[in-house]
């Protein structure tokens, strides 16, 4: 008997267990995953939010991820697009998109969905995709360092220089090489532009909205079918009468005949 009680005890643990492991897993899923994509110097990163509200909460949840943004100041954090739309199926959609201090982007976009789930929505998706700007900076300061040597060298010869014609042909070279300095120091300020800033769009969709499209495409597809139908119909009805009259006409001439 005691075995009996053992064994049931054993199987009441592990359906217990089995039973919380799909709960643990539905209240984690909606989490960002605890990565750190900062933590890699060199590479420029933009991030991407994709959030399901209801309706009436994407304008409330849009205007706090704002109002966030802007309460960190110009110097940390920038709004650089923003779009709201309601489709013809009353589909709400939102979209919003800022730049960010490098450091701050992972906190405010954990913040940014932490609104949501406040708010009764959810994460759908989360991308991080990074660019890595090294091989670029790495390039362009070996560059630069050679360009800067030979032009300090060309300086010296033309300082020395006797002849008209040295003195020329020193100065076009020397033009040369500091348009080819322009266009480095160019590349190397583009470089450091996406280093400093982090871009992240917050994507809103809302009932019946599907992430990556605007409008919900069954009910698209639907409308489509039922204008499709309704055109079908009207080209019939068009054509029996034009044709009906004329066919009764003959089948009249034809009795007549007969």
């Amino acid at each position: 008997m005691r075995k009996w009680i053992l064994a049931g005890t054993a199987v009441a643990a592990v359906l217990t267990g089995c039973s919380e492991a799909p709960q643990q897993e539905a209240r984690d899923v909606s989490e960002a995953p605890s990565v750190s994509p900062t933590a890699a110097p060199g590479v420029a990163w933009r991030y991407s939010y994709d959030f399901q509200l209801e309706d009436e909460a994407i304008a409330k949840v849009q205007e706090a991820h704002a109002s966030a943004c802007e309460a960190l100041g110009t110097a940390k954090c920038r709004i650089t697009g923003l779009d709201y739309r309601v489709s013809e199926d009353k589909t709400v959609s939102a979209m919003l998109q800022v730049k960010l201090a490098p450091e701050l982007a992972r906190q405010f976009g954990k913040a940014a969905t932490g609104e949501v789930d406040k708010s009764g929505g959810k994460l759908l998706r989360t991308q991080f995709s990074g660019e890595d700007i090294t091989p670029t900076t790495s390039g362009a300061a070996r560059q630069h360092q050679d360009l800067s040597t030979e032009i300090a060298a060309l300086e010296k010869q033309l300082a020395a220089a006797t002849t008209a014609a040295e003195r020329t042909a020193l100065n076009a070279r020397l033009s040369e090489l500091r348009s080819q300095l322009a266009q480095v120091r160019g590349t190397m300020a583009q470089a450091s532009a996406l280093l400093a800033s982090t871009p992240m769009t917050f994507n809103y969709y809302g009932r019946g909205g599907i992430a990556g499209f605007r409008t919900n495409p069954v009910e698209d597809a639907s409308r489509s079918f039922v204008s499709s139908l309704v055109t079908m119909i009207t080209v019939v009805l068009q054509a029996l009468a034009v044709l009906l009259p004329w066919a009764l006409l003959l089948a009249l001439l034809v009795m007549v005949a007969r």
